[in-house]
Order: C-alpha cells, then structure tokens, then sequence
C-alpha cells in the first residue's frame, strides 16, 4: 500500500477551477503544504503542456533500443581507460533483473510468464562521467543545455537508469536530501513542486510515496518518451485522475479544461490513469485502445470493487461523450468511445509486493514497463526496493530539475588554505546575494560533489566509499589494481581484492595484511618524526612467517634462505633505527583462516600472544599448548635472522625461555575476522593493553581497514581510480587530520 498524504482534494479542485480562464488555461500552482495545484499552460487548440510532444510510432516495447541524450563534454583530462560506472552501466543499459527470484506462480500475467530482463551491449557514455574523469560525446545542442543546472555539480540523470546499484554521487544527492530543510524545494520538473519533506520518503523503506514525488517522476518519464519520439504512450499526472474521479462522482455540465486534455488522450493508444484508493494504496489502469480494454496492474491485487476507477472512468466518459458531438471527434484513432462499456481486466494473477508502502512505486515500474499486452522488464520487490533509493537521486540530479539551489559555498582565498577547501552556507540561496566580488561564483550555484563531502563524517565518507566498492559487478574493471606499494618490496592490490575484504565470508587477503602493516609502520614512523622520539616498535608483515615455511611438511619445505629471512626483518624505510633498540617486535602468524599475533617484549623477556579466534575444546585446560610449536618456530628461527641483521642484541636470546602470557577476553570470533583484528591490535597495543572494538558483525572493522588502505598516501596507483573516488579520499584525509590536530 502507500497512498498520498492527508488532505483535502476538494481544496485543490477550487484552486484548480479558479484558475481556469475563458482560452482553457490552467496553472498549477503550489500552495505553501507543498501540494502541487495544476499549472499547465493549454494552447489555443486546448492541448496542455502537462503532456509531451509526440510523433513517431514507436511502441513502448522498444524500450531497450531507446536513444539516449549524453551529458555535457567535461574539460577534465580522460584516462586512458577509464574506468566505468557500475551503476549507469556503460556495457548494459538494463540490469540483470532475473537474478532476483520470485516464485514461478507469481511471475505470470494472463498464464504466461513475465519476462526476464534484456541486456545489450549497446556501449554509452555514462552521467556520471564527469564524477568519473571520462570524456563523454555531446548529441545535443549546447544553447540547450544552458537552461536547468545539476544541483550536484556536472552530475545529472539524462535517461531513466534500469541499474539500481547506488552510486557514489546518488550517496551525496541523499546526503543533500536528509540535510536540507522540510519546507525547502529540491525538485521542479516542468510544473511540478517536490519538498524536501516529499522525497526524503524514498529514503525510508516504511513511507509511502505521496503525489509530488509520483508525479514527478512520470515527468521524467514522458522526457523519456519523447526522446524516443513515441507518440503512442500518454502518463497521466495523478491529481488529473483525481479531477475524472471528481467529476464522476459530481458530474459536468458543460465542456471543461479537462474536456481539452481527455481530447489529446484520442491521439494516443495507451493511456495510464495513475489510481489511489483513498489514500491508501495506488495501482495503474490502462486504457487500451486496440483491445477496447481498461487493464488493472495492481501489486497486491486486492480482491474488491473498483469503486476508483469505475468513477474515474465515468468522469472521462462525461468529456468523452462532449467531443463526440464535435466535428473531429471522428478523425481520431478510437473506434469505441465508450469506454464505460469497455471490460475491465486484471493483468496480475498473485500479488508481487510484499511489503505496505511500496505500492506507488510498483504504480512507477507498471505506468514505465507495461506495453498494452506484457511488462517489458521483470518487477519484484527486490527490485523495487532498489529503485526507491536509486529514485531520489534521480529526481534530485535529472536533467530538467531547476530547482533552486538548497546551499551556496564560497571560495577560500589560497592563501588561507588548500584551493579545494569549501564552505556551506545555512541559509537558502539567495540571488539578491549572488553577485559578489569573485565572478566565478554565478558558475558555481550548485551544490559541487567536494562540497557535500566535506559536510560528511569520516563514517559516511568511508560508508559511502565502500558502499560504492561493493556495487561494481564489471570483471575487467574489478581487474584494475587500484593500490600499489613498492618500498620495500612491490604489493599491489586490485579493486577486486579491495571489494573482497568487505565480504563478511571470506577471510582477509595475505597482501591486504601485509600492505596495512606497511601502513602502521610508515604512519608510527611519521608520528615519530614530528615528535623527534625514538621508534620502539618494530612491525613484522607475514612475510617472515611464510618464509620459515611453518605449514608445509618437513619433507617438502624448502631449503631456508637466511639472507631473505634477514631482508623480512629489517627495519623500514623512511627513517634511521636500530631494531636492536626497540622495545617491542610484532610477529603476525597465519595458519589456515587464522591470524594469531606475537609479542615480544624485550625489556621484560615476555611473549604475549594474542589470538581472537575461538579456543578449541582440546585446549581449554591448557591453552598454551595451543601454541608451544609456534613459539618453538619461532625461536628457531628470529635468530638466524637477527644475526645478520643485528648481532649480539637481545632479539639473539632463545625466546622460547620468555615468559609466556596469553591475553584474555579478546578471542571468540569468526575466524574470517582475525586478520582485521590482529591489524586492529598491532596499531592500538600499548604496554600490555589491547584496544578491542567494539563489534556485532564485524563489518564496521572491515570498512575502517579498508579506508586506511585507500588512504594510503604512498600508494602509486591512484591515477587508477576514478576522480570521485579521489575526492572521498582527499576528505577521509583531511578529515583525519583535522580529528588529529583537535586531540
């Protein structure tokens, strides 16, 4: 279900009827609620506007094989291969709807099975190339693309996007969303007013949908259409089909504006009637005109009289029965005009929505997919409730919204800090306010992506940056090594691999360990720098731990290679220190799925071993049994090693004579888990306490690992990713260090 909010249609009737003039003119107006009162402006031939230009006689079947309008040419540099957009597919237009299950029952429409989603790889140029650093390919006039400006800055929506995979700008249009004001206006399309307090319905899965933001998005829809040239299809605008409910309930006396509109439905063969049932639910009726049929799409196919539609069809047949005493009545394509008498058929035979407020945007996916006889596309809940998300950000960033902006930001002089720094301001625009001295500032109304961001907390950016990572699906994107290290010896780290360490399944990569290693080293070793202390800890990535060759079978070890064993120890790159004079060496081991860390402390001859995984049975009574054979490898081998690189210190002794301390209260969790956790515990150990987090699943740390990594400042490979991702970066950064010069 989901119907509109409460009020009073009658209100909007007397504003709609007052602003009738003797030549059919009406206007929509919007009042201060927010409710949208028609403002269309009808043409001497009584045609309003509230429709869309149409020639041609292309079917809405052809759906798939759509033109499509390419965004501005961007000024930016364009990679050599860039990279594309995982939402607005560059290889797909329609998205893989069949991988979403329904039961087979409820997947038919008059006994035949709905279809499953077409693919075609039909290469285009994505909206988001600009966020993504591509060069896109201009079909449309410039002087036409001076009007309506994006209110994210060079992002905009210029088709309808099947892929409902939230991209990185679709996080900053909800970020826009949930910041600005309840009274504030976001979107104006054609003549249509949506709130903020309108659309940020879509970003709560319990809110139904109200009229401004159904209407809205038909706007969207007849754009579609209209580029395509299909003259066949009309979408009606719901507080329309409410004045046909009104007069059919009432009755007319006479010819009335409406009578013009329902006059330019007789140049159309499918008419959707958007329908809600006092304000409860919305379902699509379709006038079809080659079957003489009024088709009923409902989602939860309610089992009732239609009293809804049996009065909106009367109040159409009111005008109808005025133009058949028109001369060019019989001019046009209907051969029954008698719609009342026409049979009503219900093209759903189970109900395909399983929750209570998604129903106006079934009403959406039924007006954009129906042909007259199938849906061109497969509907389930699972894809409707990506699109709710997806939709938000498509009204806010489509192509013709010339809303106001909801934010200004000023310039910062460079002498006063970085170039790219920004400044929201609290209040609305204001153009009284936009001429000020720097002349750039008229260019720069809207809201750009660095301005968002920098509004943004380090949870969101980094949420957002993940959220992002996880929705590419494209192979040879995945393949494209995104991180990459090469002092003191080469790791590079592929998106895919990145994308993996967010799957809860999967334990953490060797690399990805052993590159954040090389991060807390090279970060402890900056820390040092600006306080000119001495580096007490020595970091140990896992290569030492392979190099012994623990797991494999004596018989098929290799011969072991001192001198590598050696280099595995050394101390880092970037600043002179004796590993002699160190306190602390950390020792990762991994055996399996499992990471277990080992701490020798030499100023008290003590090993302390950390191990979050869960305690066998076999070992509860005696858990240090668990790791005799480990501390033995090692003290076998950390001399052999330390005696190349420095002789005669403390890190020579036989460590296995230590004392031995197992630490407490830190073990219990998924095994896919320990390497995050003992990364976690290498950076936070400080005399013999361990900083644990605080975890339900495990996700949270997983992201955070993740933004350390891709905030890596000595990673070579940054001109890999796209330049949105760049700027997500760039904010963690300063937001960082911001929260560093602040403690």
């Amino acid at each position: 279900m989901g119907g509109r909010r409460k009020g009073k249609p009658s209100a909007s009737t007397e504003k709609f009827e007052e602003k009738m003039n003797d030549n059919g003119d009406t206007n929509i107006d919007h009042d201060t609620d927010g409710t949208n009162i028609i403002e269309e402006k009808m043409n001497h031939n009584g045609d309003p506007n509230i429709d869309h230009d149409t020639n041609g006689t292309n079917t809405f079947e052809d759906f798939d094989n759509r033109p499509l309008k390419k965004t501005k040419c961007s000024e930016s540099s364009v990679m050599d291969d860039p990279l594309p957009t995982p939402t607005i597919s560059g290889s797909s237009m329609i998205s893989e709807c069949s991988e979403s299950s329904v039961p087979e029952s409820e997947n038919k429409i008059n006994g035949e099975p709905l279809p499953t989603a077409q693919t075609t790889a039909k290469l285009t140029d994505s909206p988001v190339s600009e966020l993504l650093n591509e060069k896109p390919v201009s079909t449309v006039d410039e002087k036409q693309q001076d009007g309506p400006r994006p209110i994210i800055n060079n992002v905009t929506y210029d088709y309808l996007p099947q892929d409902y995979t939230i991209t990185l700008q679709d996080e900053c249009a909800h970020y826009v969303i949930e910041d600005a004001l309840e009274e504030e206006l976001l979107v104006k399309i054609e003549d249509v007013y949506v709130k903020q307090r309108y659309l940020v319905c879509l970003l709560d899965k319990d809110k139904w949908l109200d009229d401004e933001v159904i209407s809205a998005y038909i706007c969207c829809m007849r754009d579609q259409v209209h580029v395509q040239n299909d003259a066949t299809v009309y979408f009606e605008n719901p507080f329309v089909t409410r004045l046909l409910k009104r007069d059919g309930e009432i009755g007319i006396h006479g010819p009335t504006s409406l009578t013009n509109i329902v006059k330019n439905y007789l140049n159309h063969d499918l008419i959707h009637l958007p329908i809600n049932i006092k304000d409860s639910h919305w379902y699509l009726a379709c006038i079809n005109v080659e079957k003489s049929e009024i088709q009923v799409l409902d989602s939860l196919c309610w089992e009732h009289n239609r009293d809804d539609l049996a009065n909106t069809l009367k109040g159409l047949q009111y005008h109808l029965d005025i133009l058949k005493s028109q001369e060019n009545a019989n001019n046009q394509n209907w051969r029954d005009l008698d719609v009342t008498t026409w049979p009503i058929t219900e093209k759903l035979q189970k109900p395909i929505q399983k929750d209570s407020s998604s129903c106006g945007l079934f009403l959406l996916k039924f007006m954009e997919y129906w042909t007259g006889h199938t849906l061109s596309h497969m509907i389930t809940q699972e894809i409707i409730t990506s699109f709710r998300s997806k939709l938000a950000a498509i009204l806010l960033c489509w192509k013709t919204n010339t809303a106001p902006p909801t934010a200004t930001f000023e310039e910062i002089d460079e002498s006063e800090g970085h170039p790219d720094d920004v400044i929201m301001s609290d209040s609305p625009f204001d153009q009284n306010q936009s001429k000020v001295s720097n002349s750039s500032s008229s260019e720069n109304k809207y809201q750009s992506l660095v301005s968002v961001l920098s509004n943004l907390s380090l949870h969101e950016l980094v949420g957002g940056l993940c959220n992002y990572i996880k929705s590419i699906n494209s192979a040879q994107t995945l393949e494209k090594i995104w991180i990459k290290s090469s002092d003191p010896y080469p790791i590079s780290l592929t998106l895919k691999n990145l994308q993996e360490m967010l799957n809860v399944e999967l334990p953490m990569n060797r690399d990805c360990f052993n590159l954040v290693v090389r991060k807390i080293m090279f970060d402890n070793i900056q820390t040092e720098k600006k306080r000119r202390g001495l580096i007490s800890k020595h970091y140990l990535d896992m290569r030492f731990w392979r190099i012994t060759d623990f797991a494999r079978h004596p018989e098929y070890r290799k011969k072991l290679d001192v001198e590598q064993l050696a280099f595995s120890i050394r101390s880092w790159p970037g600043i002179k220190y004796s590993i002699s004079s160190c306190r602390w060496i950390h020792i990762p081991i991994q055996s399996g799925h499992d990471f277990i860390l080992i701490i020798l402390d030499k100023d008290t001859r003590t090993v302390y071993i950390l191990d979050p995984t869960p305690i066998e049975i076999m070992y509860q009574r005696n858990p240090l049994a668990k790791y005799v054979h480990r501390i033995l490898w090692i003290a076998e081998h950390l001399p052999k090693a330390m005696s190349k690189t420095c002789p005669g210190s403390t890190w020579n002794e036989n460590i296995f004579l230590w004392q031995q301390k197992i630490i407490h209260d830190i073990s219990g969790h998924r095994r896919e888990l320990s390497g995050y956790l003992i990364a976690f515990f290498m950076s936070t150990w400080e005399d013999e306490k361990v900083h644990s987090p605080f975890l339900e699943d495990g996700y949270e740390l997983r992201k955070q690992t993740l933004g350390q990594l891709l905030t890596f400042k000595e990673n070579e490979c940054e001109d890999n990713m796209p330049s949105g991702v760049l700027d997500f970066i760039n904010c963690i950064r300063k937001t960082k260090t911001n929260m560093n010069v602040k403690t």
